[in-house]
């Protein structure tokens, strides 16, 4: 859309010129600075005249002034004024790619491995939350030799432009770059001249890694990212741009920052080594190798900042002394609030000194491959000498250069120095002998004079500013006097009384002893919950093995049902699930939840987003069980990327049909051998036909207080399809669906989560009595731009979570609707009766009334396509039923064998159809007359078919059995399945979802079929259930900006 699009380029250029007017302003009170400076550095009355030039003089203390304000910006505007892209100009090749997120949760569990392997102590609980994965961003960078300084990149793709920069590589070097900035600053844009003259000297190229940023994502968001990145050079992705990286050839780099990152990723890759563990990585267990070298630029490896340099070293350093740092406080803002979370940025108070984090607490760097380190006279010097101290002595072949008198990251800032020259050159050439000659490498501890280069050995305690133990004692007492009594308590437990009986920290730990099993927690109330279930479930198992003995069938009755075919057991008629309702442990560090299949949509997530987690997929419907979900057909509008919501189940327990309890593993998450996985992958969309299942351990997903929502309009059905399809491919998209209101006006939604509103923006919530109906809302948004304007295509607004979440609930999408067609004349359909009626209208209590009032009249589908056939089965639904609005709601395909879960077929000339499908809910009244009803849904069902789709099961189900089992992929493997765990004497799936003729009815049945008699016992039976007083008492809704209550 132009008009959007120019107004977004005015607004980049009107914010450039803000901010360049911003600085000149902001330097103006720095000239009387600036001219003092210059006059004593000319007279050479200050100690740093001897070694430094006017320029760098006058440089350093004008990026010391913007640093140390007394009114400093808050995070988020310094964000934005330094994190911008300078653009691409000159001779350098820039190739953006992004890493796609693993569908496995290797990286998450080989991280928090590693994590627990190098706690200190050993004993001490990991607290930490572990982020999604997500696609890392990165730029390969080259050195584009025959460019001008003033040449832009061809408008080639990304991938073209990669090829171009590999004919100019000339060495096989990779260096994975990552970026300085004090963890919540800059990017690859930023450190583009940096990795431009790394590529450059070493005739290779970068992998400049655009890791997650702090606050927003503090430890160990950018570790992860960084994992992730090395895996994609060593085991690319497909449609990766590269071919396998040796890791031979790979160099690990980085400045200040990115300087603890890589050795933060060495000392995992240690750990991991250690361990002995292997990585899932899209469907494959790897290794996990060392890379060839680190080589880092002025690393940052002490969180607390309280090494003598810290202070001695300040009049050589542009950094900001600790006293100054702790009285310059940024004002709050969404990023960073007046009563921060921590106290550093980066990471929370009770991992402060772990030694992924502070590197000076890191005990082991054996095996370690060579590692370059260099430094100035800046506050970190200390850090870095005494972490190279350390390999040094551990066996690693360490190589150190002080450069005197200099800053930090000096030759990243001051190029026009002969000691960053002679910084880079010693930096590449390190590099390049790494890859190729990595035994002529030999330690040593270098100064390197100040103008004259000359090179001075550092002797044998030139490494050594002090001991291990002053060094632990120096930030055991930051963190008692900078941290809460329970973070301190968390961090070491006690741990001057070790230093006093000479403890080593770490020297014993456990770590192959440590349970994995969630169920096996020590925690006395999860024991308490655990000891509950295994009674209920022997309960359960004792009344299933009482049915099995006398060859009876039974069912299941759990209290309420969102099918929509007509429910035959109660309590007494079969196993009663009840009590199994319960959401057992939530472990933020594992991000899984231990929930019983009774616990509903609305419950789960009021107990996971007290932890900031949220399932990755929740349907829309909040009293629809997890339960229900397993093994019924779950998705949502975050299923393009997550896929069903048995996908997200890394395990379940089952009553089989003989009574016996079993565990079985999602063999995509355990892998091969996973326990049972044959029956996981038969019983997810088997309506129970294969066992009961009794207990579920979900993935996690972390949560964020906003949905940022746009809707998008289109005005055809073909615009729509390829909208969805188009949004399908945006990396940065977490949510999309899609309503057609009519064949043209559409609207294509989206949504990103987020932590930030913009000021003024009041957010938007649906679960308010007087709160519009999602769809109706949707569709008053969208109807302007008519007559092919597109001013007001996109509108964009901020739903709470939980009400995004949950936003179709009122009015059941808008099938709600139709209860009110039920009961005219007598009831309209105005803002006031929705509010007035509004209990009587949420999901819980429209399918109490549906089940109630034996109406069978409305077609409620959910149908799976290609996209290529999507829209003919549209304008089949325009033409035959005339039903609207349609739901569109893409879905990740899997093709992982028979299964009753929608799978569409595959022979269409659309790419997307490998990878998507697109699920149409067609959801209406039909026709009155049943034979009539029954012939439109047996003629969908056909036309389905012809289209290469697939319908869900929840819904009523028209098929005779042959065309059932021939649709669902035959009979063998499904009755293979119910021999092998002793299912046969449960009902079929044929038998459950097969629609009952209305001549089996009784007579009590048939007469509800008589309005409004249906109606109005369904009203009643509602009322009876007091479902709608789970509404009122929810806790999800949206109460402004409090925290959900637990």
């Amino acid at each position: 859309m132009s008009s959007v699009s120019d107004e977004t380029a005015k607004a980049e250029r009107s914010g450039f010129k803000t901010s360049n007017l911003s600085m000149a302003l902001e330097f103006l009170p720095k000239v009387p600075m600036v001219s003092y400076t210059a006059l004593v550095h000319t007279l050479r009355l200050t100690k740093q005249s001897k070694y430094w030039d006017l320029r760098t003089a006058l440089t350093v203390s004008v990026v010391r002034s913007f640093m140390t304000p007394s009114k400093p910006l808050s995070i988020s505007a310094t964000q934005k004024l330094l994190n911008k892209d300078p653009g691409i100009k000159g001779r350098i090749w820039v190739s953006k790619y992004a890493s796609p997120a693993p569908p496995e949760t290797g990286v998450r569990e080989a991280l928090l491995r590693a994590i627990e392997g190098l706690q200190v102590p050993s004993s001490t609980k990991v607290d930490v939350r572990l982020p999604d994965l997500v696609a890392v961003e990165a730029e390969w960078t080259g050195y584009r030799e025959y460019a001008t300084p003033k040449s832009v990149l061809p408008a080639i793709s990304e991938k073209e432009k990669y090829m171009e920069m590999m004919k100019e590589c000339k060495k096989p070097t990779t260096v994975l770059y990552f970026h300085g900035g004090a963890y919540y600053l800059m990017s690859p844009a930023t450190h583009r001249p940096t990795t431009k003259k790394i590529a450059k000297l070493t005739g290779g190229r970068c992998y400049s890694v655009g890791y997650r940023l702090a606050p927003q994502h503090p430890f160990p968001a950018a570790l992860m990212d960084a994992l992730v990145a090395y895996l994609t050079l060593l085991y690319p992705p497909t449609g990766a741009f590269h071919e396998a990286v040796k890791p031979e050839h790979i160099v690990f780099a980085g400045d200040s920052a990115g300087g603890n990152l890589s050795l933060a990723l060495l000392q995992t890759l240690l750990e991991l080594r250690r361990q002995n563990l292997k990585i899932a990585w899209f469907g494959e267990e790897r290794e996990v190798p060392l890379p060839a070298a680190v080589a880092v630029n002025s690393p940052w490896m002490d969180m607390t900042h309280t090494s003598p340099s810290c202070s001695a070293n300040a009049d050589y350093d542009y950094l900001p002394a600790l006293a100054h740092e702790n009285r310059a406080t940024p004002p709050a803002c969404d990023a960073w609030p007046a009563v921060p979370p921590r106290k550093t940025l980066y990471v929370d108070d009770s991992m402060v000194l772990h030694p992924l984090v502070t590197l000076l607490m890191a005990q082991s760097w054996e095996g370690s491959p060579p590692v370059w380190m260099c430094g100035g006279w800046e506050l970190l010097a200390d850090e870095g000498k005494y972490v190279a101290g350390k390999m040094r002595d551990q066996g690693v072949t360490a190589v150190y250069e002080e450069y005197e008198a200099m800053p930090h990251c000096f030759a990243l800032l001051f190029s026009h120095l002969a000691e960053s020259r002679r910084c880079f050159e010693s930096w590449t050439g390190f590099v390049k002998q790494a890859v190729e000659d990595p035994a002529g490498i030999k330690s040593r501890a270098t100064t390197v004079k100040a103008v004259t280069l000359e090179e001075v050995d550092m002797g044998p305690g030139g490494l050594v500013p002090y001991t291990e133990e002053e060094m632990k004692e120096r930030l055991y007492k930051w963190c008692e006097e900078n941290t809460s009594s329970e973070a301190v308590a968390k961090l070491f437990a006690r741990p001057f009384l070790w230093l006093r009986r000479g403890v080593c920290v770490g020297e014993k730990r456990e770590r192959k002893g440590r349970a994995q099993n969630p169920s096996t927690s020590t925690n006395p109330k999860k024991k308490e919950k655990m000891n509950r279930h295994r009674a209920a479930v022997s309960k359960i198992a004792a009344s299933v093995r009482a049915f099995y003995e006398r060859g009876e069938p039974y069912r299941v009755y759990k209290g309420s049902s969102n099918t929509t075919r007509r429910l035959a057991a109660g309590p007494g008629t079969g196993v009663d699930i009840r009590a199994l309702d319960n959401v057992l442990s939530v472990d933020a560090a594992r991000r899984t939840a231990l929930v019983e299949p009774n616990v509903p949509m609305d419950r789960l997530v009021e107990a996971t987003l007290p932890h900031g987690l949220v399932p990755p997929v929740v349907m829309e419907f909040p009293g629809i069980t997890a339960g229900g979900g397993f093994a019924g057909t779950g998705g949502e509008s975050s299923s393009f990327r997550h896929g069903y919501f048995d996908e997200t189940v890394r395990r379940v327990e089952m009553v089989l049909a003989d009574g016996e309890v079993v565990e079985a593993e999602n063999p995509a998450r355990a892998g091969s051998d996973s326990a049972h996985a044959e029956l996981f992958r038969g019983a997810g969309g088997a309506v129970g036909t294969l066992g009961l299942t009794t207990l579920l351990e979900l993935e996690l997903v972390e949560a964020k207080k906003y949905v940022r929502t746009t809707y998008r309009r289109t005005r055809s059905v073909a615009e729509a399809i390829e909208a969805v399809k188009t949004e399908v491919g945006r990396a940065g998209n977490d949510y999309v669906d899609g309503i057609l209101f009519s064949r043209d006006h559409g609207a294509v939604i989206t949504g990103q989560l987020t932590d930030d509103k913009p000021d003024g923006v009041a957010p938007q919530t649906f679960s308010g009595a007087w709160d519009p109906w999602y769809y109706m809302h949707v569709q008053s948004r969208t109807a302007g731009g008519g007559g092919g304007s597109d001013t007001n295509d996109t509108v964009t607004e901020y739903i709470p979570l939980a009400e995004y979440l949950f936003r179709y609930d009122r009015g059941g999408f808008w099938v709600g609707r139709a209860a009110f067609r039920y009961f005219q004349p007598w009831v309209p359909f105005t803002r006031l009766t929705r509010w007035f009626l509004d209990d009587f209208l949420h999901t819980r209590m429209l399918y109490r009334a549906l089940h109630a009032s034996g109406e069978g009249r409305m077609i409620v589908q959910d149908l799976a396509l290609p996209f290529a056939t999507a829209e003919r089965f549209v304008d089949y639904t325009a033409r035959e039923l005339g039903i609207w609005p349609l739901w569109l709601c893409p879905l990740r395909r899997r093709d992982t064998g028979p299964t009753f879960h929608p799978v569409t077929r595959r022979d269409t000339a659309d790419p997307c159809d490998e990878t998507q499908m697109l699920n149409i809910g067609v959801w209406g009244e039909g026709p009155r007359r049943q034979a009539e009803s029954v012939a439109k849904n047996r003629a969908l069902e056909a036309e389905l078919r012809e289209l290469g789709g697939m319908k869900w099961l929840y819904a009523r189900t028209y098929y005779d059995e042959a065309e059932f089992w021939d649709v669902y992929g035959g009979r063998a493997w499904y009755d293979e399945l119910r021999a092998k765990y002793r299912a046969t004497t449960l009902p079929t799936v044929y038998d459950k979802v097969k629609v009952k003729e209305e001549k089996d009815l009784g007579l009590w049945d048939r007469l509800k079929l008589r309005r409004p008699i249906g109606g109005l016992y369904g009203i009643y039976k509602g009322i009876q259930s007091k479902d709608y007083m789970l509404h009122r008492n929810a806790t999800w809704k949206w109460k402004g900006e409090q925290e959900p209550k637990a």
